[in-house]
């Protein structure tokens, strides 16, 4: 530490105090640097110190060191000497602070007050709502969709270019965090297929439907790792009667989704074009069932679906205290089948239903209904 010190002294000609925040970024490539926050910690505590890095690759190494594995046995993560913070794709309501500020601030104002939104208004925050469907929350297809939002056509190209770079980037980044060449097919197979995996009358995921000879055993450590690396995420199946804490299910039906929507919309296929001229009728539910996992997950949530009998289902639980709130996701109103068939097996409690209607709420059948562009401020006041 006191080396580093005197290097960044010397080199950028400052002294290093409680004025100066060192940021070291891509902290995995050179893990001294993370062994070093423990010295940063008790010796050097006004300083303030931000490391970034890849969490799946320092994982990897807290792994091996632990079997006893290659290289890097020295290796020790300073536990308890870091405060810890997972930075995720921005979430709808992160996207519309940076996208438009004033539009952030009537959704946010009109949701705490309860406000009644007339139609025009309503269509114009869900047109904001499904250009996040089609950007998603990474930087920089943020960034370059606010550049060009003046031409709007233009700015979806725009985007969809650079979700094309940012998706190989992730299929070639997976050669670094993958011990063989098998388990680096098996990853990039998974990737690829989750919108299509969704995309079918029964979304939980197949591995026969990736390779005829698949089990789940065979891609258990792939996706583990897909997980690890905040490029996916899995949600657990539990039937009929659910009981508190929510524990994550052994059995082997399960749904992945991708932890972007931008990737999840660009995987999809959907063209700029398309977007542009049909942008309601292109979005089928999925889309907006994978939108919710990734709120849910930004705020900690465990994903949990919910299935009965004669095929019906919900598509989110959350625990709220001991009290499973079940999250009905429809692009348009739906029925109340799910609802009641859950009812029977279950303890009534509030159902939250999130689609493309107005907010409201029904007291005979205790349903909360909210707009796809409420959700991120709804789970944003339940912290």
């Amino acid at each position: 530490m006191t080396k580093v010190l005197e290097y960044i002294q010397i080199r950028y000609d400052f002294i290093p105090d409680k004025n100066h925040l060192l940021f070291f970024d891509e902290a995995q490539e050179c893990l001294p640097i993370i062994k070093m926050m423990k010295h940063f910690c008790e010796l050097k505590r006004e300083i303030p110190v931000i490391v970034s890095d890849s969490l799946v690759r320092i994982k990897i190494n807290r792994y091996a060191h632990k079997r006893g594995g290659y290289a890097n046995k020295s290796f020790l993560f300073p536990v308890g000497k870091i405060n810890r913070l997972i930075i995720y794709p921005l979430t709808f309501d992160e996207f519309v602070y940076n996208y438009k500020k004033n539009i952030y601030d009537y959704i946010k104002k009109t949701f705490i007050n309860k406000t009644y939104i007339n139609e025009e208004i309503h269509k114009d925050l869900m047109d904001v709502f499904n250009d996040y469907l089609f950007v998603g929350g990474m930087p920089e297809a943020v960034n370059t969709f606010i550049k060009y939002k003046d031409n709007k056509a233009n700015a979806y190209l725009k985007v969809s270019n650079k979700l094309a770079e940012i998706y190989s980037d992730y299929l070639n980044d997976m050669e670094l965090y993958q011990a063989s060449t098998e388990s680096i097919m098996k990853s990039r197979l998974i990737f690829r297929n989750i919108y299509s995996q969704l995309n079918k009358k029964n979304k939980n995921f197949k591995p026969t439907q990736i390779n005829e000879n698949y089990k789940n055993r065979d891609i258990f450590t792939p996706i583990e790792w897909l997980i690890a690396a905040n490029i996916i995420n899995k949600s657990y199946l539990l039937k009929e009667y659910v009981t508190t804490p929510l524990i994550e299910s052994s059995d082997s039906m399960y749904r992945l989704y991708l932890a972007d929507m931008g990737l999840f919309t660009y995987q999809s296929g959907l063209n700029a074009k398309t977007f542009v001229l049909n942008k309601y009728n292109a979005l089928s539910g999925i889309y907006y069932e994978n939108y919710i996992s990734i709120e849910l997950v930004a705020r900690n949530y465990n994903l949990f679906y919910w299935k009965g009998k004669r095929n019906s289902e919900l598509e989110f639980l959350i625990d709220l205290g001991g009290v499973v709130i079940p999250i009905d996701c429809k692009k348009n109103k739906g029925s109340l089948n799910s609802i009641a068939e859950y009812r029977m097996h279950n303890k009534k409690s509030m159902v939250l239903k999130v689609s493309n209607n107005h907010y409201g709420y029904d007291e005979n059948n205790d349903i909360l209904t909210i707009p796809y562009y409420y959700l991120a401020f709804y789970l944003n006041s339940l912290n």
